[in-house]
């Protein structure tokens, strides 16, 4: 994976931090926690054997249900930022 997409990642996690800490619903914190618990462990591991398509699968989840459609536009947005520089 290339390394603008492992940045853009590491932004979404810290956002999903950020949402579950500010967060008063506890449906929606467990599952932005289920969402991205498995992207921090693919982190430690530098993405190896990563599956992108079930994280976006879950990120659809989200969006759908509770309404949290800044991840997907925080990673395009990121991707678009650093593929300038």
């Amino acid at each position: 994976m290339e390394s603008i997409r492992k940045q853009a990642y590491k932004v979404l996690i810290h956002q999903a931090l950020l949402d579950t800490k500010n967060c008063n619903d506890t449906e929606e914190i467990f599952h932005i926690a289920h969402t991205f618990h498995n992207l921090t462990e693919t982190l430690v591991e530098d993405f190896k054997g990563y599956n992108e398509e079930a994280l976006w699968s879950r990120i659809s989840f989200l969006e759908e249900n509770f309404g949290l459609m800044h991840y997907r536009r925080m990673f395009e947005e990121t991707i678009k930022r650093m593929s300038k520089d």
